[in-house]
């Protein structure tokens, strides 16, 4: 296993809105904003992994698993913590969520150390029922000081079920991205892909350690995703969204 550690869950759901907003506005940009719903907070859709529910013609819905990474940096010797790390050049594909560490001693029969209380999860690449996953990578150069304000507010905001569109426009305007990159793939054809694609074309893994588990992605090489189709690249996306005011 090697180093590309994943962010810890609080810091996690700050990048999710912080490349959520810019999403939500790239997605609707040509298109009436009230087809697109923002599901991420909503308990109906935990188990379902799905963040975003897109209206299409013909009465058709897409709906999407975002996800944010931070490894896409500019700079190899800059490391911003939890908002800008070193461009890693893969893709994560979760592939369990949750490895127990409390275990049995005793190997079982199949040559494994079975759980003892909770279960082994697996990740969100086999359980997600989403139809696409949109993998937006997002470097910043804020620091948690400048942003936590905002995500306070906005937190605030959806507890009390209240709109969120004049504090994701404030944050639009706070934020200084060093560089972005959206890539989109349909999660079935990804998971064909997956199970026919020979083991070589696998980085090993990258492990996100919590206080009881284990998290694990799998790594294939970004710009081989996207070569093989498996992958579509939509390119920068913040600077199609970003309001007049802000200098690149």
């Amino acid at each position: 296993m090697v180093e590309h550690s994943v962010h810890t869950t609080r810091a996690a759901k700050k990048l999710k809105w912080f490349g959520m907003t810019v999403v939500k506005r790239y997605l609707t940009r040509d298109k009436d904003s009230r087809d697109l719903r923002d599901v991420h907070s909503n308990p109906e859709f935990y188990d379902k992994d799905i963040d975003l529910v897109l209206n299409l013609p013909n009465a058709q819905k897409r709906t999407i698993d975002l996800k944010v990474d931070s490894y896409y940096g500019s700079d190899p010797s800059r490391k911003i913590r939890d908002l800008c790390n070193p461009d890693s050049g893969f893709i994560l594909l979760e592939t369990i969520s949750q490895l127990q560490y409390d275990r049995s001693r005793k190997v079982s029969t199949s040559g494994t150390l079975p759980v003892r209380q909770k279960a082994d999860v697996p990740g969100w690449f086999f359980t997600s029922s989403a139809d696409e996953v949109y993998y937006y990578f997002l470097a910043l150069l804020n620091t948690e000081t400048q942003l936590n304000p905002l995500y306070s507010e906005y937190v605030e905001l959806v507890e009390g079920n209240q709109p969120t569109d004049e504090v994701e426009n404030r944050l639009l305007r706070e934020l200084r991205v060093d560089r972005d990159l959206l890539v989109s793939f349909s999660l079935s054809e990804a998971r064909a892909w997956y199970d026919a694609a020979p083991e070589t074309v696998f980085y090993g893994f990258a492990p996100a350690p919590n206080p009881s588990y284990l998290t694990l992605s799998k790594r294939v090489k970004r710009d081989q995703f996207i070569s093989n189709g498996i992958g579509k690249s939509h390119g920068s996306i913040f600077s199609l969204v970003k309001p007049r005011s802000v200098s690149p």
